[in-house]
């Protein structure tokens, strides 16, 4: 029935045509969000291996430092 104000006509299959896209977007996003956490979740073990690697240069570093030093004025 029209809105005798508007002349606006809004059917089933307007309603349905909505319905669907709006449920194929829904699908879209809930891709994007399950990748988007595969990809955060590969993101934060990068981030850790990195600060592995941090921690770990400098300490090597050290120890190296250490020993040539026990190596020239030890032996």
């Amino acid at each position: 029935m029209p809105d005798e104000s508007t002349g606006v006509v809004i059917t089933i299959k307007d309603i349905y045509d909505e319905v669907r896209d709006a449920k194929t977007e829904l699908r879209s996003l809930t891709q994007e969000v399950k990748e988007s956490r595969r990809t955060d979740e590969d993101h934060e073990g990068r981030i850790r291996t990195l600060e592995r690697w941090m921690y770990a240069i400098p300490i090597s570093v050290l120890v190296a430092i250490v020993s040539a030093v026990i190596t020239i004025y030890g032996g």
